[in-house]
């Protein structure tokens, strides 16, 4: 009757174990020293180990259960892992293995206790739970599930402070045979339901057990991660994570079996505090709450497709795979969501004859895991291909693409931060030490140490530093301040001009005449006014930055670009190329008026005849399509500058239009039109070094040419983590079409997965919730650092942006290029649908770019990789790192009821 397993685990398990053995049973005498021997004899000791000690020659009495204060007593109970029950009539051995097998409840040992014979055998059956169970109303759940499988068990077994007997000898063993809290509660459903009455003894269990009722079954919940059961607390609520298990089970591919986040619900008079005043020697019967729910069916769904893609599934169709238990409870935790998985599951459980003796059992399962809604297993804990076939997360996404759900088609690989900040510090070494000029791109996570190490290098090598913004400039000056490294600051424009001034600045610089504001600026430093004084050292600095030698420079992305220093290294701190590809607009009326003021003041019939051609290009224009700019000879630039800026009726970017490289024609505001456009700048020739953790490989490559050099770092382990809800995009026009329906599920999502937590939206969307920087202006942004954030929307930009990144870096358009539809996607190990191009690759690309960008930027705000801080993001684009929570539309639907009621309740004053 011996069957020992193949896996042989030398797992330590925790039990209270007596120093004392016997070759016989115990006297009085005897038993009063080992009750109080076993209080303070709490052992670890691997499961075989305990096996031999418990049966002659050693005999060792000993409880399953770990105690405090050195006392055997129930209330001074602390855990168990090991649970037993002790059997002396009505049943044999050969009955109880016959009754384990037929409702998968195997033990790991049987043995036989001193008064047995083979005419009337009495044992104990000792299970093994895959966790150590710290709470004692799961402690009391599993032994009494088991008794009520096994009600030939003596009754005094379900005490918590059992003493047990060692025993003569081992009948049974094999220590693959584990079990788990919610396999122990389909085991026992399975069960029931071979009894005459179902209906009735299922109730009378679940009072027994103190667990509450869901569609006429045991109310217990899986769930994937934590952050699917956001806001699920309650003193009658057991929640269970596999990462918090005290002594888990490491399981293996050859006894395929695995752990499962869950939940259990107890009934409201077995809540922690009502439990410790019951006396759980007696047999209560709980009151239990009986709730009936539905669960949405997943629809239109692929089967064919997914016979193709998944090995197990098909196999188990035809029969040729044996399923194990645990195999057939993932796959149905699968199709059973799925409208007509029901059938599939039949058909499977109808291709081999061998499973004729289990289908009674795993129809019940079936049926358990259907009213419970268990969550979908995923492939890799219980597929025995796991390991061969690239799989996405589940079955389900295995088959089909469901809209506002992500498939993880790859697993993510995630460095070590030390081992991030080895690399990282061996590569900028390696750059900034080479004599080679060129371009460098180190692709590197938000809060790895970028900064530190330049700011170190910098007290050898003497560069130029450009950062995205002057707080972020001046935050690093301080830092090389405390370092001793002595540095030039490119000053920025002084705050305390008068409002006559910042007005006249902002006019100039808005029509792109920057050669008049210098003008402006330069003749406001010869007055000898405070304000004069304070331009003039402000116009001095700046020049200086164009002399300064030998020492480091800190200045921003745009003054990089234009101003020449004698630094031969330039650092570039972030993302530069959205600074090198500048966008803005001008009014067509803007342009007319301004054409024909230049018109009459020239006296060159070439440059008259040079406007002239330039307005019909412009007014012949096709609207929405892109086009190159024109390469054309002023013989006085410096004329046309005044006479633009001389206008009072101009107000839009004239001057820089007549810079760019390519421009559209659109519709605004009616009939208003409008000329966008962009243009193109250049890095300075020397070397280069760009650090930024949200830059394109590709479209670097595509900017700076393909001999740069790109070093990526890849995903780096981080101390906060991401929670991403990807069933809406929030974009601006979904929130635009049903504002306040559309902020209140945020506004509920926020308050249940990260309240508290600081927004960042769009600009001027969320007035009801404290907005910190808004997309468009996070880069550079540190006081946010540790802060709990919710990354609130999809920040898309216009598609003629897109467009005219793309004809810029050298993208010929044809008819359909532009042509957007929601399709599927396959991106960073990523599958998901997204409103894109179909036709154009780079198009497709440059949209991801800027938009990831720009996510990105908001989530490192936090600075998870060294905080414990949490980032909510909702939105449909996937962010790698994240915790994916999926709700359907039932349950979005029904999250926007409830805030409903709440809105309701809250206008009536209840």
């Amino acid at each position: 009757m011996t069957s020992k397993g193949g896996d042989f685990r030398q797992l330590k398990v925790n039990v209270s174990l007596d120093k004392v053995g016997f070759n016989r049973k115990p006297e009085k005498q005897e038993i009063a020293g080992i009750s109080s021997r076993l209080g303070i004899s709490a052992s670890q000791i691997s499961i075989q180990d305990f096996a031999k000690e418990v049966v002659c020659p050693n005999a060792r009495s000993f409880s399953p259960s770990i105690f405090k204060s050195g006392e055997r007593t129930n209330a001074t109970w602390v855990s168990q892992q090991i649970f037993a029950l002790d059997i002396d009539e009505d049943i044999s051995i050969q009955q109880v293995l016959e009754r384990c097998n037929d409702f998968n409840l195997m033990p790991i040992i049987i043995y036989t206790s001193f008064r047995s014979t083979k005419e009337h055998e009495k044992f104990r059956v000792i299970f093994l739970l895959d966790e150590e169970v710290t709470d004692i109303r799961v402690r009391d759940l599993v032994q009494k599930s088991l008794m009520f499988v096994f009600p030939e068990t003596d009754r005094a077994t379900k005490d918590a402070a059992r003493l047990l007997f060692g025993g003569k000898e081992i009948a049974y063993e094999n220590y693959d045979n584990i079990i788990t809290v919610p396999g122990l509660l389909t085991s026992v459903c399975a069960y029931i339901r071979t009894g005459s009455n179902p209906t009735r003894d299922m109730e009378k269990y679940c009072r027994f057990v103190g667990i509450d009722m869901v569609n006429g079954y045991p109310k217990i919940q899986t769930f994937e991660n934590e952050s699917e059961i956001a806001g699920i607390v309650g003193a009658n609520v057991h929640v269970k994570l596999t990462k918090n298990w005290t002594n888990p089970i490491i399981y293996n591919r050859i006894c395929p079996i695995f752990s499962q986040n869950y939940i259990l619900y107890f009934s409201k008079d077995n809540a922690q505090e009502h439990y410790l005043k019951t006396d759980s020697s007696k047999d209560t019967k709980f009151n239990i709450e009986k709730t009936k729910e539905e669960f949405t069916l997943i629809r239109n769904f692929n089967f064919d497709e997914l016979e193709d893609n998944c090995q197990l599934f098909r196999e188990a169709l035809s029969g040729d795979y044996w399923l194990y238990h645990e195999e057939m409870f993932g796959l149905m935790t699968n199709l059973l969501h799925i409208k007509g998985g029901k059938e599939k599951v039949q058909q499977i459980l109808n291709s081999r004859k061998e499973y004729a003796r289990k289908i009674d059992s795993w129809n019940v399962m079936a049926n358990q895991i259907s009213k419970c809604n268990y969550a979908p297993s995923r492939c890799d804990s219980f597929c025995p291909f796991a390991d061969s076939c690239q799989h996405a997360r589940n079955v389900i996404d295995q088959g089909k693409l469901v809209r506002g759900r992500v498939q993880v088609l790859e697993e993510e690989h995630l460095k070590s931060l030390p081992q991030a900040e080895k690399e990282l510090e061996h590569i900028f070494t390696q750059i900034i030490e080479n004599e080679e000029e060129g371009i460098y791109v180190i692709k590197a996570p938000t809060g790895i140490g970028k900064t530190e190490l330049y700011v170190q290098a910098c007290k050898q090598h003497k560069a130029t530093i450009a950062l995205p913004t002057h707080a972020l400039k001046d935050e690093v000056s301080n830092r090389m301040k405390e370092s001793g490294v002595r540095h030039f600051t490119v000053p920025q424009l002084p705050d305390n001009l008068t409002t006559e001034v910042r007005q006249k600045l902002e006019h100039l610089y808005s029509l792109g005449a920057f050669k008049t504001a210098n003008v402006y600026l330069r003749d406001l430093a010869k007055e000898f006014t405070h304000q004069g004084i304070v331009i003039d050292k402000y116009i001095r600095d700046i020049e200086s930055a164009k002399t300064v030698k030998n020492t480091t420079i800190l200045t921003t992305h745009q003054r990089a670009i234009y101003t020449k220093d004698h630094n031969d290294i330039l650092i570039v701190d972030e993302d530069i190329i959205p600074t090198l590809f500048p966008q803005s607009s001008m009014s067509l009326a803007d342009f007319t008026l301004a054409i024909a003021k230049l018109k009459q003041t020239k006296s060159n019939q070439m440059d008259i005849d040079v406007l002239s051609s330039l307005e019909k290009q412009v007014m012949d224009a096709p609207i929405g399509l892109i086009q190159e700019a024109a390469s054309f000879f002023l013989s006085t630039a410096e004329e046309m500058e005044q006479e633009v800026v001389k206008s009072d009726d101009v107000n839009t970017n004239i001057l820089g239009f007549l810079n760019c490289t390519y421009y559209v024609k659109v519709k605004a505001y009616g009939e208003i039109e409008f000329i966008n456009f962009i243009s193109r700048k250049q890095l300075p020739a020397k070397k280069v070094i760009i650090m930024s953790a949200t830059i394109n490989e590709r479209i670097s490559k595509i900017v700076f040419g393909q001999q740069i050099k790109f070093y990526d770092l890849g995903l780096v382990e981080t101390k906060g983590k991401i929670i991403q809800i990807p069933s809406k995009s929030f974009s601006r026009y979904s929130i635009k079409e049903n504002k306040e329906e559309m902020l209140n599920l945020a506004e509920n999502l926020i308050n249940t997965y990260n309240p508290n937590s600081q927004v960042i939206t769009y600009k001027n969307m969320m007035k009801t919730l404290e907005q910190t920087p808004t997309f468009g202006a996070t880069a550079g942004v540190d006081y946010l650092k540790g802060q709990n954030i919710t990354i609130l929307g999809t920040p898309n930009v216009h598609p003629l942006t897109y467009l005219l990144f793309s004809a810029a870096l050298g993208q010929k358009l044809g008819f359909d290029d532009s042509k957007m539809e929601y399709q599927p996607v396959i991106r960073n190990g990523f599958k998901f649908y997204y409103q894109t191009y179909s036709n154009k690759d780079l198009l497709k690309e440059i949209q991801f770019y800027l938009i990831e960008s720009e996510l990105l930027q908001a989530v490192g705000r936090a600075r998870i990789l060294r905080t414990e801080a949490t980032v909510l993001v909702l939105s449909n684009l996937p962010i790698q790192g994240a915790e994916f929570v999926f709700f359907n539309k039932q349950q979005l639907d029904k999250l926007k009821k409830s805030i409903a009621i709440q809105d309701h309740l809250k206008a009536s004053g209840e």
